[in-house]
């Protein structure tokens, strides 16, 4: 029985180390206005106005032409993709889903030197949602992680040229993770052997694992614009890396095999008896299986934007930004699940080594005052993936990726503005793998057994009213 407990327990264990691994492979959304998402999500030297200058340059909410602003934004993102295997060249598709990123800002202009204001926006967060059938859902079928920051920010301008800007950010961060769990690698009490010298198949499910956690965490978000002359601005900002304690379960249901035990099994019993009577046990009350306890803490990287804003003609001006995100803070893990009877009365602590990498962005804006109430805008960028080449998962399969964007502004009333923006996502496709490395391995790229590709729409609408 202690075999059985074992393999059920290392199962358990690789369910929960999954949470961080879908954060640490680029879980980043930079979509948080349409305006600036249709220049190629350029700003920090020029943010737009409405507020969103609290996410994409503190500094940049000082300044605004009226003394009240107030932004709603959402960008809705529409990811499809898919895995496939290189030996059977069968595919399987994402499940279609489009998933809505809400972002609100306000500020006041106390005078013509200071600011203040409050922005909500989710800069890491999505979801990856894979058939049940999937050949990858005893890594993970479904995978989501919102972390929502709230920030006050103030800005001051010490001199004309100069505008200084930031605040704390507050962070509430969730996580839950589905996977698997198959019945022919789980031991049989009191022998070396697994069911599969049952003749249970490979692939037979027996078990959903469900790891839910949430926690919370404070860092801050500091900015600077100098205005070089007339026509050029040069911005940078910093967004503080947030270190999240996560506390929350690790839960397990019975999935229904239907098969039946041969006569003369090793568990003693007739013929013909159910297999899942059988299974049941491991989700009695203090069994191995029995909902239990989790933590593990998660670093939010963190991230450096620099860029210039340079005006070519009065109504036209040209962007460009990089950004570098430390996703490298992702090397080692260590995730833990309390104890029960089910694993000997100790808590189960494990490491996992996943050497992610950081990550740079290059992006190019154009945005262009057509007349007094139309601007059009365009853009592109590129960025290089966070996860080596062992990391690439079900979790988020994400790689090297180009993109390209396109957007107006319309002034509805003197104090209303719409804006709305489009932005095409085309991914790299990446070799990856479908399987858990063995017990105390690290990941090789020659696990990988099959190529995921991706790609997505996104479309975001933002409404903004000064006063």
């Amino acid at each position: 029985m202690r075999r059985h407990a074992v393999a059920c327990a290392a199962v358990l264990l690789a369910a929960v180390i999954l949470v961080p691994s879908a954060v640490a492979q680029g879980f980043s959304v930079y979509e948080h206005d349409a305006c600036t998402m249709a220049r190629g999500t350029t700003g920090v030297a020029a943010p737009c106005s409405g507020g969103s200058a609290v996410f994409f340059n503190p500094a940049g909410i000082l300044g605004s032409a009226t003394t009240f602003n107030l932004e709603g934004n959402l960008t809705l993102i529409a990811p499809t993709g898919n895995y496939t295997d290189s030996a059977s060249r069968v595919k399987t598709d994402l499940v279609n889903h489009t998933f809505p990123v809400p972002a609100g800002y306000a500020t006041y202009q106390i005078s013509p030197t200071f600011a203040a204001g409050v922005g909500v926006y989710a800069p890491y967060g999505l979801t990856t949602d894979w058939p049940t059938t999937s050949p990858g859902r005893y890594l993970a079928y479904k995978t989501s992680i919102a972390s929502i920051y709230v920030q006050p920010t103030i800005a001051w301008a010490p001199v004309p040229q100069l505008q200084i800007g930031g605040g704390p950010v507050y962070v509430h961060s969730s996580a839950q993770v589905h996977r698997r769990i198959d019945a022919s690698t789980t031991g049989i009490p009191g022998t070396p052997l697994t069911l599969a010298s049952l003749g249970v198949p490979t692939g037979t499910d027996f078990a959903d694992a469900d790891f839910d956690v949430s926690g919370n965490g404070w860092g801050f978000h500091v900015g600077a614009i100098f205005k070089a002359t007339d026509k050029l601005s040069l911005g940078v900002r910093y967004l503080s890396q947030v270190k999240i304690n996560y506390t929350g379960t690790a839960s397990f249901t019975q999935v229904p095999t239907g098969l039946t035990l041969a006569a003369g099994n090793p568990f003693g019993l007739p013929g013909g008896t159910p297999l899942d009577l059988v299974l049941a046990a491991a989700f009695d009350p203090d069994s191995v299986l029995a909902s239990r306890g989790a933590s593990t803490s998660i670093t939010m990287p963190w991230q450096v934007v620099a860029g210039a804003a340079y005006k070519v003609m009065d109504n036209l001006t040209v962007l460009f930004d990089w950004q570098h995100t430390n996703w490298s803070s992702f090397n080692t893990l260590q995730l833990s699940v309390a104890a029960n009877a089910g694993t000997g009365g100790q808590p189960e602590t494990i490491g996992s080594l996943e050497s992610y990498g950081n990550t740079d962005a290059f992006r190019v804006g154009l945005d262009w005052q057509a007349t007094k109430t139309l601007a059009v805008r365009l853009g592109a960028l590129r960025h290089n993936g966070a996860s080596p080449d062992q990391s690439v998962t079900p979790l988020l399969p994400e790689g090297n990726r180009v993109e390209g964007t396109v957007g107006v502004g319309v002034k509805l009333l003197p104090q209303l503005r719409l804006d709305l923006g489009y932005q095409y996502l085309q991914q790299q496709d990446r070799r990856g793998r479908l399987i858990d490395p063995p017990a105390g391995t690290a990941p090789t790229p020659a696990m990988n057994t099959g190529i995921y590709s991706f790609k997505a729409n996104l479309f975001s609408a933002s409404l903004a009213l000064g006063l």
